[in-house]
């Protein structure tokens, strides 16, 4: 009677052992399905190759014909979701200033929310801190006195490329003309932006976002994003 105890018993026992063996294996494939499906489910990257179109110029100035001649590059970043970038210029009236060409929008589903657009540079070749180099790209967006692109922050750096967030002040473009030599009654504007250059491929690119489209926790993890490439 023992010795047939014993049997069951073991027998029991291999019965629940083989069980606990077959939901692990169970628990691991499940686990490796969900890992592949989060990988399928996750945006891919956009990838913008600018110059996106050539600039109108009737003048004949050479700096323009300078940057439609420059040789292609592109910019990887992930998007919000529901976000897209159509290959055509912004065409709004108080459109946040900037200094940039080849402007595409961004969209929000069907709502504008702002452009990205690209320009040229010469490398800054003296010493100059780290921390200052920024300034020597993007005097245009600095200096102005109808908007800046100022104060600006760093959130991410390499040896020859950094990004980062500006905050953006401007006067309203369309206002400007209506309040002559009263700058001061022209409408005030702030908003975010991100700014990105790469001293080898000499270019900057630059992101605006439309009043109140954008938080700045967005605009750091879009910023986080961006990569130039040739």
């Amino acid at each position: 009677m023992k010795q047939i105890k014993l049997i069951v018993l073991v027998f029991v026992l291999m019965v629940s052992l083989t069980g606990c063996n077959n939901e692990k294996a169970g628990n691991e494939k499940n686990g490796e399905t969900s890992v592949n499906e989060a990988s399928e489910e996750r945006e891919p990257a956009e990838v913008i190759t600018f110059p996106a179109y050539e600039e109108a110029n009737p003048e004949k100035l050479p700096f323009i014909d300078k940057v439609n001649n420059t040789p292609a590059f592109h910019v990887k970043v992930n998007l919000p979701e529901n976000w897209g970038v159509e290959n055509r210029k912004p065409d709004v009236e108080n459109l946040v200033p900037g200094d940039f060409y080849s402007m595409l929008s961004i969209y929000e589903k069907d709502t504008l929310i702002g452009y990205i657009g690209f320009n040229i540079f010469d490398p800054y070749e003296d010493p100059i801190p780290e921390e200052q180099y920024y300034q020597t790209v993007y005097p245009g967006l600095r200096l102005s006195s109808v908007f800046h692109w100022d104060p600006y922050e760093a959130v991410k750096t390499t040896d020859t490329a950094e990004t980062g967030i500006a905050d953006i002040w401007y006067l309203e473009p369309g206002e400007i003309d209506k309040h002559p030599g009263a700058m001061a009654d022209v409408p005030q504007q702030e908003t975010i932006g991100i700014l990105s250059y790469d001293k080898e491929l000499k270019v900057f690119i630059g992101m605006a976002f439309m009043p109140g489209t954008v938080s700045r926790e967005q605009a750091e993890a879009v910023a986080q994003s961006i990569s130039l490439s040739a």
